[in-house]
């Protein structure tokens, strides 16, 4: 059943609006001159898989179908044709990786290969990298909230990337490589467009534009870029039971925001200067989270306007210099995010009744890493450098109901410093190469809780040595064999003395500062090419052990705290195979991956509080399976290029960490655009979520519940100068 609140009227002029945007840009591209470089029904050199070229491994350009790693790399052309507008749509495309949750559009948590089993809490374990330097701060494990507008390139390691890496990217790690100025001529990109959702009352409607400009020929460069993007509200707010006439309709809708500056200076052949400045926004009406996603609703609210608000401002600079057969690198970044958080109305039934909730906060955080990288055609190939960071985050939380009041704060301050190293040599004139790599991490972090008024402190300073090995063995120019080993770490969560003692009062082990989680992979993949050249396969398995794996604890007196429960263990295959088929301009992607995972050595008394945690269970926010097939076609018609994407992801049921939501069903998604192209101007339409999954395929209780977005239809208009 649908909800029936959207009017007829508005749902005709939104389908008329997009159907005459449609037509202008058609006429838009006929009538354009044609000012592309090449034909656009073939993929350009560095489209091609065995060409693709990475840097996610800090010792240079490398060719992705050479790299002993599992590492994916999407660029801007693929991020666009596969609709990839966020995380979310990201995380499709990646294997093994799932979304563990989601509250509102601009707060969002994703797992790698079980690395969500422990649940939100503490730091991050999938790295998040705005080209050179983390975001992140301390205790926030979500997503940046960024447009993907101006991004070159996504790249996408998977595995513990203990050495190169560090904390916090015990999953993995993904790096965003934007788009730097041409010093040599002028460019401009620019898009527009507008769509329909199903169930939404308004349409949504986004704009983005880039320039860039060379001040100084060959030394001097200015790229600036932005964009807005409106998406329309779908669900509907009952102040009570979901009875009678909505409060309000068509409440969750979102604003994101998106501008950039990037200054690229070359005072020297060997020396670069990129300067770059970034600031996002995302503000969302209500939430993500409802009391159903099928019709789309939430009850219970009154008159409390729920909200989510997610800012932040980026500064970063980095400095390369080349010597002879050496290149130094110094990356520094400082990231501000404002204060936010999100609002929202809770029944919870007796005792506590109807309430809210608002959580808060707002950090900064420092970084500076220096390193430096063999460059020359020898055997020997090495990095290593230096990282620091000192860095603050402020939670806040207000709970307000009829029979319980309650508000406090944390304050968590880290002040971390590493050393890492990894070096290879190439024997057999470079078909064999053995690679070891060592970091060192030392960590002085603190925190002061306020809950009612009462002040407690606590503090840790825990280091860790994590190291990686790998072989790669190269018997032909078309496949390679590798090995890789590994770990990860992730610093203890602090908290107060109160809790400490409620968990212990349980039988279970805790202190003021968790013993910090660690990481073993072993994995081995091949990569190669098959049928003259026209089939690219990846394959890796690997078997993955947490140790002392962190988790919330319910107490038995009703406070919510913080323990290791154990370990964990999670064993599985990544696919990934590209095909360019005899039939002229049609390619067929696919990537899967499906894995086993289980709960071992948990704490007996953490296991009697929480059977769900026991030895041999699966672990939360882990899918058995993840799979995604697109099929890409492009031909020339004359002056044309017409091109059309479509792709089908499927998800498995997952066992949800709120036990009141035991599992989350498997689900499927489908989507698919066509255009046609002429010159530097382009025109598709497109259609997401075509089967109109409502899901959940996110829970964090039986009335907070998520679900991909209904099903949108539109068009999307393009130019591109550069």
């Amino acid at each position: 059943m649908r909800k029936t609140s959207f009017h007829a009227g508005s749902r005709s002029a939104l389908w008329r609006g997009v159907s005459l945007a449609a037509l202008a840009g058609l006429s838009f591209a006929a009538s354009g001159p044609a000012l592309a470089q090449q034909a656009q029904g073939e993929a350009t050199e560095s489209e091609k898989l065995d060409e693709v070229v990475v840097t996610a491994l800090k010792g240079g350009s490398q060719v992705i179908a050479r790299a002993p790693v599992a590492i994916q790399a999407f660029s801007d052309k693929v991020l666009t044709e596969r609709g990839v507008r966020d995380g979310a749509d990201l995380i499709q495309m990646i294997p093994g990786a799932s979304q563990a949750q989601e509250i509102g559009a601009g707060y969002r948590i994703f797992s790698f290969r079980g690395s969500g089993a422990g649940g939100p809490v503490g730091d991050g374990m999938i790295g998040y990298y705005l080209d050179d330097t983390p975001f992140g701060v301390p205790n926030n494990q979500a997503a940046p909230p960024l447009q993907y507008f101006d991004i070159e390139r996504v790249e996408v390691l998977r595995g513990p990337q203990g050495t190169l890496y560090g904390s916090g990217s015990m999953g993995g790690a993904i790096i965003y490589r934007t788009k730097s100025p041409s010093l040599s001529r002028m460019g401009f990109t620019a898009e527009s467009e507008l769509s329909g959702t199903r169930d939404a009352g308004d349409p949504n409607y986004r704009v983005a534009g880039a320039v860039s400009i060379p001040i100084i020929e060959d030394k001097l460069g200015l790229r600036v870029s932005g964009g807005y993007d409106k998406r329309a509200g779908y669900n509907d707010i009952y102040q009570g039971a979901p009875t009678g006439t909505p409060y309000k309709t068509d409440a969750n809708g979102v604003v994101a925001k998106n501008l950039q500056a990037v200054l690229l200076w070359k005072p020297t052949d060997r020396s670069t200067v990129r300067l770059r400045a970034w600031r996002f926004s995302t503000d969302q009406d209500y939430l993500n989270v409802m009391n159903s996603v099928d019709p789309p609703y939430a009850a219970y609210q009154g008159t409390v306007s729920g909200y989510d608000r997610r800012r932040a401002n980026y500064y970063s600079g980095t400095i390369t210099h080349e010597f002879d057969g050496l290149t130094l690198t110094n990356a520094t970044s400082y990231q501000k995010s404002l204060p936010g958080g999100f609002g929202v109305a809770l029944n919870l039934g007796a005792p506590l009744g109807i309430g809210t909730l608002i959580n808060g906060g707002d950090a900064h955080s420092f970084v500076n890493e220096f390193r430096l990288a063999t460059s020359g055609d020898g055997p020997l190939h090495w990095v290593g450098g230096a990282f620091y960071q000192k860095a603050r985050g402020l939670y806040t939380f207000s709970l307000d109901f009829p029979s319980l009041k309650l508000g406090g704060s944390t304050i968590t301050r880290t002040e971390n410093a590493s050393v890492f190293s990894e070096i290879s040599y190439d024997l057999m004139d470079g078909k064999l190469v053995p690679l070891f790599g060592l970091r060192y991490f030392k960590d002085d972090r603190s925190s002061e809780s306020v809950t009612n008024g009462e002040l407690i402190t606590s503090q840790a300073k825990p280091d860790a040595l994590t190291w990686r090995a790998n072989l790669a063995y190269y018997p032909t120019d078309k496949w390679m064999l590798f090995f890789n080993a590994g770990t990860g770490f992730r610093s203890g969560i602090l908290q107060s003395q109160a809790q400490a003692n409620a968990v212990i009062a349980d039988g279970v082990p805790t202190s003021i500062s968790l013993t910090p989680d660690k990481l073993r992979n072993i994995e081995i993949g091949a990569k190669g090419k098959l049928f003259d050249d026209r089939l690219h396969l990846s394959i890796s398995a690997y078997d993955i052990k947490y140790t002392n794996l962190q988790s919330a604890f319910n107490t038995s007196i009703g406070l919510s705290a913080f323990a290791n429960l154990g370990d964990a263990k999670t064993k599985g295959i990544d696919i990934e195979a590209s095909w360019d088929t005899p039939v002229k301009g049609l390619n067929l992607t696919l990537i899967g991956n499906v894995n086993t995972s289980e709960f071992t050595n948990v704490i007996p008394a953490f296991a009697a509080a929480n059977p769900r945690n026991g030895d041999g269970e699966d672990l939360f926010n882990t899918p058995p399976y993840n799979w995604r097939l697109d099929v890409n076609y492009q031909k020339s018609v004359g002056l044309y290029d017409v091109f059309a994407n479509a792709s089908a992801t499927a998800v498995g049921r997952a066992r949800n960490s709120d036990a009141t939501v035991n599992t989350l069903d498997p689900y499927q998604l489908y989507r698919a655009s066509v255009g046609v192209r002429k010159g530097a101007y382009e025109v598709k339409l497109f259609g997401e979520n075509l089967s109109d999954e409502r899901g959940p395929t996110a829970a964090n209780g039986p009335t907070l519940l998520a679900g991909p977005r209904p099903r949108t239809i539109g068009v999307n208009l393009s130019l591109d100068f550069n």
